[in-house]
C-alpha cells in the first residue's frame, strides 16, 4: 500500500506522526496499512526529522486513530488519501517559484 504514496510524502507522513501519537500507534499505523515490516517502520521513526512544509499538529495523527477505531480499514485509507491529495497541493502550490526550495519535486 505505502507504493500508492510518494517517498516524501511517507517521510512527511512519519515524522507528523512521531510529532503527534506514540511510537507503538504510528509502527501499527505503518504495518498494518502501509504495508511497511515492523523493522521497517522502527527504522523510519529513528531516522525521522522534523517535518517541512506545514505545522505539526494538523491532528493527522489523531485522525488516523480515529479512523482505526472505526474498525473499516477504508476509512484509514481515506484519511491517507485525502491528507496526500492535501500534501501534493502545498508542495505544487508554485511549481515555477523556486523560492519554495523546489517543493513542486514530490
Amino acid at each position: 500500500m505505502h507504493d500508492d504514496y510518494t517517498p516524501r510524502y511517507l517521510t512527511y507522513l512519519i515524522a507528523r506522526l512521531y510529532e503527534q501519537i506514540e511510537d507503538k500507534s504510528t509502527i501499527e499505523i505503518l504495518t498494518k496499512y502501509l504495508d511497511y515490516t515492523e523493522d521497517e517502520a522502527k527504522k523510519a521513526l529513528k531516522n525521522v526529522e522534523s517535518p517541512e512544509l506545514l505545522a505539526c499538529d494538523d491532528r493527522i495523527g489523531a485522525s488516523l486513530l480515529n479512523a482505526e477505531e472505526s474498525g473499516n480499514k477504508q476509512d484509514v485509507y481515506n484519511v491517507l488519501d485525502t491528507d496526500f491529495k492535501m500534501f501534493k497541493l502545498v508542495i505544487n502550490y508554485d511549481k515555477n517559484n523556486q523560492t519554495h526550495g523546489g517543493l513542486s519535486e514530490y
